[in-house]
């Protein structure tokens, strides 16, 4: 008889309808959920084994993508009969696109990748519908760890219970007493009597057992723990997706108001006026700076700040929408302000400009290019969203996915690399102490530039970049096997023709 299954019904509930199915042999289901934890534990060692193969006393490189996408692919694999198509190519989908940083690179972005999106995977896996997916994923944190420590302490309860008493000592002695007995007592006078035994058993005996190591023991307890969970999502679907309870809440009116923000859009386009003037007369005029004050310092001095400001005010801005609604005047205050914040933003960007032509590039200011761009992006979807009344959840949800877009993105992208092709395409801004404490991305720019003594470059040989050499396939990244054929296609001498 085919199972009644009824959408939306809470997984407790559901077991427990009874009613709406015929009877169940209480013991066969036991069987059944026991055959099924037995086979999960089974899988569980083995990925236990794969883990410590792949990523005990290695470099971490290839070897955690592929331990990764065995973990979750197995969990996938177990609730595969229960998902839709769709479903399942999206977690595949899902896991690819996570595990690709980690190819590229390990480094901690590519992890805080993986780790996010492998966390979504394993909530769709285990039911979460698409509107509860990122909660879920959310709530897995710290409902993953309570089922381990759940399900380990319910599997030592029915250990404890295999008391001697139901064994069946009686019978175990009655069956096995004299065979056993006596087998041994003629073993030991036929090893007494035969030399050749004797040494064989001597030999044996004699084997010290090797000492655990226990850092490897206490790894073998974490992989558990961390596998676990990912086998038996079902359990966890509906702690996953739980919702508290909404109360109908009185908006009351505070310090943020109608009138505050009506005298806030007055008092800030006015400074922001200020600002913008002065922007045009020294940074796109020819207007000459006061004595002291250098092109490169005005430029370096406001580039964060003017930053800072730009994010407050697109705050500002979704905290004061609310009141703009049926009033005219405080909306086109409003639009004015943010288009003088996104011309602070522009500013700051030559700022930036200013400054690195000056100094050259750096990590921090590279990723201040990318962050100006996402800021002043993020201010015009606060236009458009007051411009065509949008809701505020319309705009959190594309910055957000704009923002994670970036940042997958940059995970493909070797800052340091661009910072040296930058600064040595420009002798006269060469910082050569900061490009040898940068990582063996910046070899290849460097060997382009210096030839085969790149490395006399550097002020010593404990400052300069050392490209990583794998030992074996486990430590393999795509982007290291990159430099080093880079490297080596430079260093190698043409054949004479």
């Amino acid at each position: 008889m085919k199972a009644l299954t009824i959408p939306g019904v809470p997984l407790a509930m559901e077991q427990d309808g009874w009613w709406l199915d015929a009877p169940a042999d209480k013991t066969e289901q036991r069987r059944k959920v026991r055959r099924l934890d037995g086979g999960k534990a089974l899988l569980l060692l083995a990925l236990i084994a794969l883990g410590d193969v792949l990523v005990w006393d290695t470099v971490a490189g290839l070897n955690i993508a592929i331990f990764f996408g065995a973990v979750l692919f197995a969990g996938l694999g177990l609730a595969w009969p229960r998902l839709t198509v769709r479903t399942r190519v999206g977690i595949a989908t899902g896991a690819v696109l996570s595990l690709l940083p980690l190819i590229e690179l390990v480094q901690p972005l590519s992890l805080l990748i993986a780790l996010v999106g492998l966390s979504l995977c394993t909530a769709a896996i285990a039911g979460v519908s698409r509107l509860d997916l990122l909660r879920g994923a959310a709530r897995l944190w710290w409902v993953a760890p309570a089922q381990t420590f759940q399900d380990g302490a319910q599997g030592a309860r029915q250990l404890s219970d295999l008391n001697l008493a139901r064994m069946d000592l009686r019978s175990l002695v009655m069956t096995w007493g004299v065979p056993a007995g006596t087998s041994l007592i003629f073993a030991l006078l036929i090893i007494a009597a035969n030399p050749v035994l004797d040494r064989w058993v001597s030999g044996i005996t004699a084997v010290e057992l090797p000492v655990p190591n226990w850092w490897r023991v206490w790894f073998w307890l974490f992989l558990a723990a961390t596998i676990w969970p990912t086998l038996v999502t079902w359990r966890m679907r509906e702690r996953l997706r739980a919702r508290k309870p909404q109360h109908a809440t009185v908006r009351r009116e505070g310090v943020i108001n109608a009138g505050s923000v009506a005298r806030s859009l007055i008092a800030f386009n006015a400074l922001f006026a200020v600002q913008t003037g002065m922007d045009v007369l020294f940074l796109y005029g020819d207007a000459g700076l006061p004595d002291g004050i250098s092109p490169a310092a005005y430029a370096h001095r406001g580039a964060y700040p003017l930053l800072v400001t730009a994010l407050l005010a697109g705050l500002f801005a979704v905290m004061a929408r609310p009141f703009l609604a049926g009033r005219s005047v405080l909306r086109w205050l409003m639009l004015i302000w943010l288009a003088q914040t996104m011309a602070l933003v522009v500013a700051s960007v030559w700022r930036l400009d200013v400054y690195v032509d000056a100094f050259g590039l750096t990590r921090l200011r590279l990723a201040a290019y990318i962050w100006m761009v996402l800021v002043a992006a993020g201010l015009g979807l606060v236009v458009w969203q007051i411009w065509r009344d949008k809701p505020a959840a319309w705009m959190m949800l594309r910055s957000g996915v704009m923002g994670a877009g970036v940042l997958y993105l940059c995970a493909f992208v070797s800052f340091d690399a661009a910072v040296a092709r930058h600064n040595l395409s420009q002798p006269v801004h060469e910082d050569m102490f900061m490009l040898c404490q940068l990582s063996e991305d910046v070899i290849p720019a460097m060997a382009s530039t210096f030839g085969h003594n790149w490395s006399a470059a550097c002020a010593s040989e404990y400052t300069q970049p050392h490209l990583f050499q794998p030992d074996n396939w486990r430590e393999w990244g795509f982007r290291n096997w990159r430099t080093r054929n880079s490297l080596t296609s430079m260093l190698t001498d043409p054949a004479m023709p």
